[in-house]
């Protein structure tokens, strides 16, 4: 099978999942090609791009014979469907997060759509919104996370702009601990292990309702950090971390990493195979199935 995978940016987690999606099923014996929207036509717009970018699929699809165009993210999708769906029975979509905007939002349940049964998801929150879509958990490499005997002594924070607590109050629970902070600001994701999660006592993320998967967590457990708090946000209802259920009530987070649940985080995730090699499985059945 030829596929031709589509995203927005290489740079983030969507990127360093296609990467691993891309090698994953090139070692099933299926050809993959991938471009990026903002770095194949140097631009970020959506505007900008609409028209160029379906053109260019189509030019590409009829030069190289592709049998599948996998977009990631409705904007991708969006110029391969308006004004009017071209390669119908090859077109799959992955939604990674809901949009919470009123256009984007709305644009997103146009191409959920007019694609149904073509379209993927990561959170369960996104498959009680589209009923039809095929629900694909995100994976992680474990050969990735072998380092786990480094002396863990932090309190992890990704600190992204989206979390829902702010840098003053994730302070706050590293004073009340007694851990330091460390966060994960400026890091390149390949560094994210070495230089962040395997120094790590407590990790904690609390992402917002449009969070997607939240690969941050997964990644935590295969690092083997001894501490893990999240929501139930993305795909956290699902994965067996303690839950916070009011992220400002700072004195029940102390309290959690006080008293945490003790769990093998490792061999849950082998138990329950969040790997990339079954996510690609997964893929090719889906796609099958046209």
């Amino acid at each position: 099978m030829k596929i031709l995978i589509v995203l927005i940016k290489w740079p983030g987690g969507v990127g360093g999942g296609v990467k691993n999606i891309m090698n994953e099923l090139k070692l099933l014996g299926h050809e993959v090609d991938v471009i990026s929207r903002n770095e194949y036509f140097k631009t970020d717009s959506l505007v900008r791009s609409f028209f160029r970018t379906r053109n260019e699929i189509r030019r590409l699809v009829k030069e190289k014979k592709y049998d599948i165009i996998y977009t990631q993210d409705w904007s991708i999708a969006l110029p391969l469907i308006f004004p009017y769906p071209i390669y119908r029975k090859k077109h799959f979509c992955m939604f990674h997060g809901n949009s919470c905007g009123l256009i984007s939002r709305g644009m997103q349940n146009l191409v959920a759509i007019v694609l149904h049964k073509h379209l993927c998801c990561m959170a369960p929150s996104l498959k009680r919104r589209f009923p039809l879509a095929n629900i694909n958990y995100c994976g992680v490499n474990l050969n990735k996370f072998k380092n786990l005997k480094k002396k863990r002594k932090y309190l992890g924070w990704i600190q992204k702009g989206t979390e829902k607590l702010t840098k003053e109050e994730v302070e706050t629970i590293s004073k009340k601990i007694n851990i330091p902070l460390l966060t994960a600001k400026g890091l390149k994701h390949e560094e994210m292990n070495e230089k962040f999660y395997s120094h790590c006592k407590v990790f904690i993320s609390f992402p917002p309702k449009e969070a997607g998967f939240q690969a941050s967590w997964l990644e935590a457990m295969a690092a083997g950090v001894p501490i893990i708090l999240g929501n139930n946000e993305g795909a956290g209802e699902i994965q067996p971390f303690d839950k916070i259920e009011n992220e400002y009530d700072l004195d029940s987070i102390v309290q959690k990493i006080k008293n945490p649940k003790k769990l093998d985080y490792q061999k849950w995730i082998k138990k329950e195979d969040f790997t990339w090699k079954r996510h690609a499985k997964k893929l090719i059945e889906i796609f099958n199935k046209k």
